[in-house]
């Protein structure tokens, strides 16, 4: 397995806030006591294409994260394919 992989925590999207934020809940316990500790962890998500797109972790409310991809995905139409039921990674 790869380091990459190793270093990484599952997320399931559960919806979009208002502003159109990725909202993800964690798919297994973490080592983290506070899951606020994972505002500002680098997020990916491989849409249906292979294309890799890179995200962060803005913030957390109870146990879910809110993420926010990058400007240039967010022009483009934002991530193919991400909706309800995707799985994101949030690198350690």
């Amino acid at each position: 397995m790869s380091d990459e992989l190793q270093n990484t925590i599952d997320a399931i999207v559960v919806g979009f806030d208002e502003e159109e934020r990725v909202l993800a809940q964690p798919t297994a316990q973490t080592d983290f006591d506070d899951i606020t500790a994972l505002i500002n962890h680098e997020v990916t998500y491989e849409d249906f294409k292979g294309v890799v797109w890179r995200g962060r972790v803005i913030d957390a409310m109870g146990d879910v994260l809110v993420v926010e991809f990058e400007a240039s995905a967010i022009s483009t139409g934002g991530p193919s394919g991400l909706g309800q039921g995707s799985l994101i990674k949030v690198l350690l």
